[in-house]
């Protein structure tokens, strides 16, 4: 094969995966869940059930009060709900904050050493009393009716966990906001779709139920804590369901900097979860699978098939198509390019905004591999993002 029908070939598969993942995939999940004939319905429990609310905070002194004065608010009656707050590691007035509650029921866990996010949890859910654990950050909100609304469906044997919608509050000051919102705008489709088919792929950290009895124990070395319970789930034959009603409210990271560094770990630590669960996911022989690997694997290798259009496109830029194609390529990373020497300002227009963003996380993307497969950094202790 020469140079052009390679370059041809190359262009075409690109283009394929890319179309499927952006436009066919939430089309299709979407359709099918439509198609539904017996679509599952939330069922009404009976009793309501005692429920531990687990916040880890790390260096959280600037905005934990609110988060405690926000959780003991929530429609949910004060007997069957116990807070946890684990602020292992901390350094500032996080775990004083916490214990400042204690006459209103939170319990404060803090141990000096810092082990990373994984340890907290595992200490927190062992201390739980709860039958259902409630996970949340410190720098988000819950709406009121959030846990009412999530709890009711563990009425169904079937579910092992509830996943709440993440909302990014729009802030003039916070450069992420607009594309942060814009993604989780984007995700809530996806998830809504998959959650009907029984078959969503992770769940969010900021708002996420489980069963108690469910709870295993994560290993250390995990990074995405959020993905290792979902495959645990999954593995035990449960499912877990999108409830799009309980809804986790944050502001985005102050500067795209610091965003762009948030997804340089959660991607390695996304290639960290097919690495350690690939034999759920290949071949792949479940539904979950297939949407896993369409949904997340694929939006992890973005960059290198971006990579492999531009380059197909080059050699073929002697052609009507391949000129046409490699112009609009030029243009969109050319706009993301101004809009990053404009300062990555948050009053960018949305024409020149998107393609930065979109750009700047696909490096992040790349970034993120390269860490994942030279192990260059892939901890569980990260770089708090400023509040």
């Amino acid at each position: 094969m020469n140079v052009q029908g390679l370059a041809t070939g190359v262009l075409v598969v690109a283009m394929g995966l890319l179309s499927f993942h952006f436009v066919l995939y939430p089309l299709l999940v979407k359709a099918l869940a439509r198609l539904r004939s017996r679509p599952r319905a939330a069922q009404q429990a009976t009793a309501l059930p005692k429920v531990s609310l687990v916040i880890a905070a790390y260096n959280e002194e600037r905005v934990l009060a609110a988060k405690l004065a926000n959780s003991l608010a929530l429609d949910y009656p004060a007997e069957l709900l116990e807070i946890i707050v684990v602020s292992d590691g901390s350094t500032d007035r996080t775990h004083e904050i916490a214990s400042d509650f204690a006459d209103r029921g939170v319990v404060a866990l803090h141990d000096p050493p810092r082990n990373g996010k994984s340890a907290a949890l595992n200490r927190a859910v062992a201390a739980a009393a709860g039958e259902i654990v409630l996970f949340s950050d410190a720098n988000n909100d819950f709406n009121a009716g959030a846990l009412r609304t999530m709890v009711r469906h563990f009425a169904d044997e079937e579910v092992g966990g509830v996943c709440g919608r993440k909302s990014i509050v729009a802030a003039a000051d916070r450069q992420a906001s607009e594309g942060d919102g814009l993604y989780w705008r984007y995700e809530a489709a996806i998830k809504k779709a998959e959650s009907d088919l029984g078959i969503m792929t992770t769940a969010d950290g900021e708002i996420f139920a489980i069963r108690r009895a469910l709870w295993h124990p994560i290993p250390a070395e995990v990074i995405n804590d959020d993905a290792e319970i979902t495959f645990a789930m999954v593995r035990d034959g449960y499912r877990i369901v999108y409830e799009p009603d309980a809804v986790s409210s944050e502001l985005a990271s102050a500067q795209l900097e610091e965003d762009f560094r948030v997804k340089v770990r959660m991607i390695a630590g996304g290639f960290q979860t097919v690495q350690r669960h690939w034999r759920q996911l290949l071949p792949p022989r479940s539904a979950f699978a297939w949407a896993f690997l369409s949904h997340k694997l694929l939006r992890w290798l973005i960059p290198l098939l971006l990579v492999a259009f531009l380059f197909s496109s080059m050699v073929l830029a002697a052609s009507p198509l391949g000129a046409l194609l490699l112009a609009g390529q030029v243009l969109f990373y050319g706009v993301a390019l101004l809009g990053w020497h404009a300062g990555r300002r948050h009053d960018l227009p949305v024409w020149q905004y998107v393609p930065l963003y979109f750009s700047l996380m696909n490096v992040a993307a790349i970034l993120g591999l390269r860490r994942f497969l030279a192990g260059d950094g892939v901890t569980t202790i990260w770089q708090k993002a400023s509040r």
